[in-house]
């Protein structure tokens, strides 16, 4: 019995650490901090003078969304995909980046800020911008916003992720490379990705741009 009661305490506090750490990544202690505007920006390396600029792009890109708000994906944590990537993104270590709901802190895999790139050691498409993988995060953010939390639950992969990399001005794969993907039949997770901002962009010329009727249960 006594054992047993062991192991639900420490049960209890570990998945009360893994609570802790999702809803507030500052807690591994990032060593470096800046504040630009209204968003505070922790890493793992220190922070380049072009940071700032980076944050205005991907913030210009955002705004092109017919749902743009403010106030989303306001903390961003930069790893340099270690063990504090590992440790906040033990589910999908091999993203370039993730957001979670509660609190909408976007966490990025290997980031060189200075160069304006995030790595996720993928031999293809492995590398896209920093400032469009911001944006694409915080698209999830607005996402989540106007159409309800559950929506990752909601809608189809290609639909969130397509309309994210449509916000973001791209994705990791090139028309060409996506092409040889699939002559030689390689399941790459960035085809989705690929073909759902295809899809969008599509599907939003032929609408007039109207992001509500593109998520709206009819057009699925």
């Amino acid at each position: 019995m006594k054992r047993t009661r062991q192991v639900h305490v420490a049960l209890g506090l570990a998945l009360a650490l893994a609570g802790t750490v999702t809803l507030a990544p500052e807690v591994l202690a990032f060593p470096h901090q800046q504040r630009i505007g209204d968003t505070i920006v922790y890493s793992d390396t220190p922070l380049p003078a072009t940071m700032p600029q980076v944050l205005a792009h991907s913030d210009g890109l955002l705004r092109h969304s017919a749902i743009y708000g403010p106030g989303y994906g306001r903390r961003i944590f930069l790893t340099d995909g270690g063990w504090r990537w590992h440790v906040l993104a033990f589910q999908t270590p091999g993203a370039f980046a993730l957001t979670r709901p509660i609190g909408e802190a976007i966490v990025v895999n290997r980031s060189n800020p200075a160069l304006d790139r995030v790595d996720n050691a993928a031999a293809i498409g492995g590398t896209r911008t920093l400032s469009g993988v911001i944006a694409h995060e915080r698209t999830h953010g607005l996402l989540r916003a106007r159409y309800g939390i559950l929506t990752d639950l909601r809608y189809p992969a290609w639909l969130r992720e397509g309309y994210c990399d449509v916000v973001a001005g791209g994705g990791s794969l090139t028309d060409r490379a996506a092409a040889a993907l699939e002559a030689r039949h390689v399941p790459h997770p960035a085809l989705v990705y690929y073909h759902g901002r295809k899809r969008v962009a599509e599907r939003l010329a032929a609408n007039g741009g109207n992001v509500d009727a593109l998520f709206s249960p009819q057009d699925q």
